[in-house]
């Protein structure tokens, strides 16, 4: 064979071989492209791709399976506090346990974050995926040992069956993701399930927080004003600023809604805002009628009072409106209490400082410190309106009874020097009984409905020009269940309607 035969064969084969070298990198490149590079779970693009060849295969192999999304509840609180790199660890141990306690062929990924997502064969309905669910819920919420350090984490899960909860992967991830979310709203470290109603409630919160985001600017938000009543009296002494909000496509969106999906979107800092700008503006235009004590009560919520700005902001909204500081009372909830030490501490002395008014709302149906009461300069209690729902259903001798709830808040606030002022106060009973104990003011739809800032006005003038009390359920108000027929059915609901109610 000549020299040039042997030559171009060795070449030859050494260009097969660094093809061959190359071609096995781009297949190795490939692979690696597939996993999560910290945990070595297949990554986002990865699962897909392989659930999508799934549905693809034809085969009753395929069908059914469980989709489950796994989000850690408290890994933020482990990063934030032990380090980044303790953190990563603790992902690598995370999904060390998830590929553990799944079947060969099974699919764990990493979708980033602490959030991660299993895909299980064989599981047919939810009765076959609720054990498997649980038993997750429990290996998550193990503590895990590392460098000394005994963490603990939890999960809340999110269930998906196919072909049920979606035909198809982004279906189901939707299904799961929505069924994970229920999870967190509801308390964490649990399992739930996706069900239409559940995917129709997220897809109804999507379009609300659309819709939201242009409210200010479309002007369709709307400020009312619940009357507050001294029960001693019957005199009024003030307006709860309540927001309201009608939208073109969706309607009338109730507080309950919108409220929790601002909160949740951060577009409460400027809803609040604007309420407050609004709220003051509306205090200075009825100091006109002379009634010195009156205030407004406007509602801020704890993400507002987190803002560095918060304060500034206060004082700007009374000072742009031309207020007396005494007129405006702030209500906050006691999560403010029970989050924010600091701020908790702060920020009501801070406004009495400034002197604006603080309450304490839904006082009752959380947990802070009773220390807080006596400490810090809030001024009044508003006890939640869910316990007078529950004073006509039993007699305090019966468990579950809410009266000696009632009696001890309202002890407790004339031992404190605080205002008591229920919230929604719908019979006469009730008002009676909450005078006795020493209830100091009232609210709710006995004496009237949130009114528009017209009606509101409208009841200032008849009460400045008569000098008369607030009658329950004012006429004045445009309140159409001011009628004889219905001051009857009230007081018959009292006794009937509303079950026993002992304290007549």
């Amino acid at each position: 064979m000549s020299v040039w035969i042997r030559t171009l064969l060795a070449g030859s084969v050494g260009l097969a071989v660094a093809l061959l070298r190359r071609l096995s990198g781009y297949r190795a490149a490939s692979d690696r492209a597939q996993y999560d590079v910290l945990t070595g779970l297949l990554n986002r693009s990865a699962f897909e791709q392989r659930l999508n060849g799934w549905l693809a295969s034809g085969t009753t192999a395929a069908a059914p399976f469980a989709v489950l999304f796994v989000d850690l509840d408290r890994f933020k609180f482990v990063n934030d506090t032990f380090g980044h790199a303790l953190g990563d660890r603790l992902l690598i141990e995370i999904a060390r346990q998830l590929k553990a306690n799944v079947r060969e062929g099974d699919l764990v990924a990493r979708l980033g974050g602490d959030e991660f997502v299993l895909a299980l064969r064989g599981v047919k309905d939810a009765r076959a995926a609720e054990p498997i669910a649980g038993a997750l819920v429990k290996v998550l919420a193990t503590p895990v040992e590392l460098d000394g350090k005994r963490l603990h984490v939890s999960a809340s899960v999110g269930v998906a069956i196919y072909p049920r909860d979606g035909a198809d992967v982004q279906a189901l991830a939707k299904s799961a993701d929505a069924a994970m979310y229920a999870v967190k709203s509801g308390g964490k470290n649990a399992f739930h399930f996706a069900d239409h109603g559940l995917r129709h409630r997220q897809a109804r919160c999507l379009e609300i927080e659309r819709q939201l985001r242009f409210a200010l600017q479309d002007h369709e938000l709307e400020v009312v004003y619940q009357p507050q009543v001294e029960l001693a009296s019957g005199c009024l002494v003030g307006f709860e600023a309540l927001m309201r909000w009608t939208n073109r496509e969706l309607g009338a969106v109730p507080p309950s809604e919108f409220i929790p999906v601002a909160e949740d979107a951060g577009m409460i800092v400027p809803l609040g805002h604007w309420l407050m700008r609004e709220a003051c503006r509306q205090a200075h235009d009825w100091s006109a009628f002379g009634l010195a004590d009156l205030t407004v009560a406007i509602n801020v919520s704890t993400l507002q009072c987190r803002q560095p700005d918060f304060l500034r902001q206060v004082d700007e909204a009374i000072r742009d409106a031309r207020v007396a500081r005494g007129a405006i009372e702030l209500e906050v909830t006691e999560s403010v209490l029970i989050d924010e030490v600091e701020l908790a501490v702060a920020t009501p002395r801070r406004l009495d400082r400034m002197g604006v008014r603080t309450a304490l709302d839904d006082f009752g149906t959380g947990y802070s410190s009773l220390a807080y009461l006596q400490r810090l300069p809030i001024r009044s209690l508003k006890i939640d309106r869910g316990f007078m729902k529950g004073l006509a259903l039993a007699p305090s001798c019966m468990a579950g009874s809410v009266v000696p709830i009632v009696d001890a808040i309202a002890a407790l606030g004339r031992e404190l020097g605080k205002t008591v002022l229920a919230e929604g106060v719908e019979t006469e009973a009730q008002a009676r009984y909450l005078k006795r104990i020493g209830v100091d003011r009232a609210q709710g739809y006995l004496y009237a409905k949130p009114l528009s800032a017209a009606h509101a006005e409208r009841l200032l003038r008849r009460i400045t020009a008569a000098r008369e009390p607030l009658e329950p359920l004012a006429a004045v108000a445009g309140d159409p269940r001011a009628s004889g027929a219905w001051r009857a059915h009230t007081a018959q609901t009292a006794v009937t309607g509303g079950g026993y109610f002992p304290f007549d």
